[in-house]
């Protein structure tokens, strides 16, 4: 099998560039400056100027052509790692109360969609997590109990009635109803934008922050591109992985492939169809863009990406081997499905802190700077998490749920 189709990223392909924005050509004042352009920064941007903050926002690249044009698009609470394994690391209290955030922000992120003029696709979605093998699947029925005995609407799946729903084997499967949803994430970050622009939010692109000088009391200047300042009186760094080198978090990074079929009519041996996780092999994800598309993507961390080979050779055909395999598959798993055939393919990176969970709020040495790093699967979700908890902190309200995702939480992972 082989995949003839370039790579592209398949959001940004799909979709018309629906505004453009200036560039930065004169020093300003404001009281919020947002570093970023993709869904995090403008999450933030729409919380706090509601909130009736003088805010403003700054992208290196035009906005929504970074992370956010990478992204899936989909959302879950129970993201890659799964439910049980949050509660292994950080306590079943501490998890529950992160589920309850993730839950809160698919609904905020579908009222706003249904607020939007275009829904951007919004699609509300179940969840199916499955092993193949036994060990695994004893795993999974332990996520079964938790999940059943938080209130979660779950149905556990045998190899025998797992059959009557999915072409593909499974030894074990938890299929949480209404958890999840499907979003065209390109079309969401220029729809928020946009609504945040309603409200008064000043939108440069193209724009870089080549440095944050602290040395005011008052103030914090943003050097940018053509010798133009920002002076702000709280700065928000919410430019994807780049926020990692100021603030740390990130526990490792790796190369996602995505595959992108053309549309299908039918979706025959496919519950739902659901977003699809499997535990067997972390990083493989399936799910249904609102063209009716299946994207799906794995992670494929290789020696060679870290390497000095990886700058001087050519590893495209390495990638190309890795879309073959996705597309494979793909088919194996739903051979009743017609006409599998690939359209887009790209590669992208992905960072994960140690404890799947985002990097929000302050850090000790300088409390005018706040930091959103919202990576690995469920990106989207932290990003509404972020605008809410962060415009809180900003207020001085007392936050308990903002220590979930601190910078410096000291509890991180039980080894």
């Amino acid at each position: 099998m082989v995949i003839n189709t370039k790579e592209q990223i398949f959001w940004t392909s799909v979709n018309n560039v629906p505004a453009q924005y200036p560039w930065l050509t004169e020093d300003i004042n404001c009281e919020i400056a947002i570093i970023g352009g993709g869904v995090t920064a403008a999450l933030c941007a729409l919380r706090f100027s509601e909130a009736g903050h003088d805010t403003v926002m700054i992208s290196q690249s035009p906005i929504g052509f970074g992370g956010t044009a990478a992204s899936s698009g989909m959302m879950s609470i129970d993201g890659e790692q799964g439910i049980s394994t949050l509660v292994e690391k950080i306590g079943a209290d501490r998890a529950m109360m992160a589920i309850g955030l993730m839950s809160e922000a698919i609904n905020n992120i579908e009222t706003l969609c249904n607020d939007f003029e275009d829904n951007c696709g919004f699609k509300r979605m179940d969840s199916l997590r499955f092993a193949d093998d036994t060990k695994t699947g004893e795993k999974l029925r332990q996520e079964y109990s938790v999940r059943l005995h938080n209130g979660i609407d779950v149905e556990l799946l045998t190899n025998w009635s797992a059959a009557e729903h999915f072409t593909f084997p499974i030894e074990a499967g938890v299929y949480s109803r209404g958890i999840g949803a499907q979003i065209d994430p390109y079309r969401f970050v220029h729809a928020v934008t946009s609504k945040a622009i309603s409200n008064g939010v000043r939108v440069y692109e193209n724009t870089a922050v080549n440095k944050i000088n602290k040395d005011k009391d008052d103030f914090v200047t943003l050097d940018c591109d053509r010798e133009r300042r920002v002076f702000a009186k709280y700065v928000i760094m919410a430019a994807g992985l780049s926020t990692e080198k100021h603030c740390g978090g990130v526990d490792k990074t790796s190369s996602v492939c995505a595959v992108v079929t053309e549309p299908i009519t039918n979706f025959s041996g496919w519950r739902g169809p659901c977003i699809i996780h499997s535990e067997s092999c972390p990083g493989l994800f399936i799910t249904v863009t609102p063209d009716n598309r299946i994207l799906i993507g794995g992670t494929a961390p290789s020696i060679l990406e870290k390497s000095y080979v990886s700058r001087v050779l050519d590893l495209s055909p390495v990638n190309e081997k890795k879309y073959e395999q996705l597309e494979k598959r793909l088919h194996q798993m739903f051979p009743a499905i017609r006409n599998i055939t690939a359209e887009y393919v790209y590669t992208s990176r992905l960072g994960r802190t140690e404890d799947g969970l985002p990097v929000l709020g302050r850090t000790p040495d300088d409390e005018r700077i706040a930091y959103a790093l919202c990576c690995g699967d469920d990106g989207l979700l932290y990003s509404e998490i972020a605008g809410r908890l962060l415009l809180q902190q900003y207020q001085g309200k007392s936050n308990q749920q903002l220590s979930l995702f601190s910078p410096g939480r000291e509890w991180r992972v039980k080894h």
